[in-house]
């Protein structure tokens, strides 16, 4: 893990893929996590959120600035990364119910009534960051299990270590009644915002590029909500900038 100072605190990276914004201040991070912040703000979970791959927290000061003041239940393997998280943003954070364990076998553990659940897992796999094998087989259904009536999954994706999607990909979206995928300029990542009615991507689009223009993110002019999942028929994405590398 590396460690760069910023004018707004600090970013964490790893094979050159910024995985985490740790900002002094709640406030945009002009990435990823500006995204998934705006689409737990937008939806407005009255009950328990999960965040699965917490890392340090980098959606977190989106997340307060946009006066989302819920709980965070959150759950990750990288203790070090929430260590540096405490110190550095919790003073402004509110409550985090951090938990470190394997983020299938504490879902697993809990019962059905979330509201929300975000996946952010990611791992390194040979000078790269990918998706767990888990996020596409077993999680998934998992996810679709834990949820409340009309509760909402949130998947941050990535293509595969040969830059192609996964064909469990449509079966991913297929546990669910409706869907819209995020995408981005700039980035290979792709949201996936699932439920049993989530609106269309018009609406969809319309509300998150509101709540990231008052977020102040720069993402709010780079963001396009589509209808249709990224193709799975094996070629490869284009590769403009792996998950939040910076530019």
């Amino acid at each position: 893990m590396e460690q760069l100072k910023t004018r707004g605190g600090i970013r964490l990276s790893q094979h050159g893929v910024v995985i985490s914004e740790l900002r002094s201040a709640p406030g945009p991070t002009h990435s990823v996590w500006d995204v998934l912040a705006a689409l737990i703000a937008l939806f407005e979970p009255s009950g328990r959120v999960a965040v699965l791959g917490f890392s340090g927290g980098g959606m977190m000061a989106p997340l307060r600035r946009l006066g989302h003041d819920g709980a965070i239940d959150a759950v990750d393997l990288d203790a070090k990364s929430h260590r540096l998280f405490r110190e550095h943003c919790g003073a402004w954070s509110g409550t985090v119910r951090w938990n470190h364990g394997d983020a299938g076998e504490w879902l697993r553990a809990q019962p059905r009534g979330f509201s929300m659940i975000v996946d952010d897992l990611s791992m390194p796999a040979d000078g790269d960051v990918i998706k767990p094998e888990l996020c596409w087989k077993s999680l998934p259904r998992l996810i679709r299990g834990r949820l409340a009536a009309n509760g909402v999954a949130v998947f941050n994706l990535l293509p595969r270590a040969d830059n192609t999607w996964p064909p469990e990909l449509d079966a991913l979206a297929g546990l669910f009644a409706s869907h819209v995928t995020v995408e981005f300029e700039g980035f290979e990542n792709r949201v996936l915002v699932a439920g049993d009615a989530i609106p269309g991507a018009r609406v969809v689009g319309a509300r998150l590029r509101g709540a990231l223009r008052a977020l102040g993110s720069r993402q709010a002019g780079r963001v396009r909500v589509r209808s249709r999942l990224p193709v799975t028929s094996g070629r490869p994405v284009l590769v403009v900038a792996k998950r939040a590398r910076t530019r």
